[in-house]
């Protein structure tokens, strides 16, 4: 495992696709903190949002980062195509802490809410950016160019899949009582960035389900990938 991580990850340094997306996220959090103070859990709705869609652009392009020569090469040397391929998420998994961590952190570090947040708010936001981050790499993973076929298709419906996961508050409640229940298949980025923007007012019930939501579903994706990929690989 440790073989396939360094592998991936000399891999994907010279593959400068990260370049883009991380000065995108870094630009944007630095400009959304421009004007201070902010209030603590509201801003951090903003910046999972932002994680969200950062790790779905790092994923996507990390996923298909090797032709399958080299994915034929690389599972050969990781010893089995479990292996290989849960190393290179483990190594998405490591690059969504490193978007968590900064995320959570910088406006801490450079006084840029209207109070110093709680200890309770602090791993809030850690658990919310790290759930938000597999989940965007989870979602992106599906839309692989080797699952999907032609890059257009991957493109359209990993953007439709992200816009709808914005959009799930106003979908459930614009869907019959009876039905309302389909929302819920839905990638779970609203409830958290709700849960964030009433994290005074929200239940333990509701803040539960948001934070263990994403993580949850993200494992989900995983599998699902793994099955895919195991199919096309037979």
């Amino acid at each position: 495992m440790i073989g396939t991580l360094r592998f991936a990850f000399h891999d994907y340094v010279r593959s400068y696709r990260y370049v883009a997306p991380l000065l995108a996220f870094m630009t944007f959090l630095i400009f959304v903190y421009t004007v201070v103070p902010n209030p603590v859990m509201p801003s951090y709705s903003m910046t999972v949002s932002l994680t969200f869609l950062i790790a779905a652009w790092l994923g996507f392009g990390f996923v298909d980062a090797e032709d399958e020569t080299q994915q034929l090469v690389g599972v050969l040397h990781a010893g089995g195509w479990i292996t290989y391929f849960v190393g290179r998420w483990l190594l998405m998994l490591g690059v969504g802490a490193c978007l968590t961590i900064f995320a959570t952190f910088y406006p801490i570090l450079f006084n840029k809410f209207d109070r110093q947040p709680g200890v309770e708010e602090v791993l809030s936001a850690l658990a919310g950016h790290m759930g938000m981050a597999l989940l965007g790499v989870g979602i992106a993973y599906l839309f692989t160019c080797r699952l999907v076929g032609k890059l257009n298709y991957a493109i359209t419906g990993l953007v439709l899949v992200l816009s709808l996961s914005f959009a799930a508050g106003g979908i459930r409640e614009s869907l019959p009582e009876g039905l309302s229940f389909i929302a819920y298949l839905l990638p779970p980025v609203f409830s958290l960035i709700d849960a964030f923007n009433r994290y005074e007012t929200a239940s333990m019930a509701e803040a539960a389900y948001a934070l263990l939501a994403p993580p949850l579903y993200s494992l989900i994706l995983l599998l699902v990938y793994l099955r895919l990929m195991k199919r096309k690989m037979l």
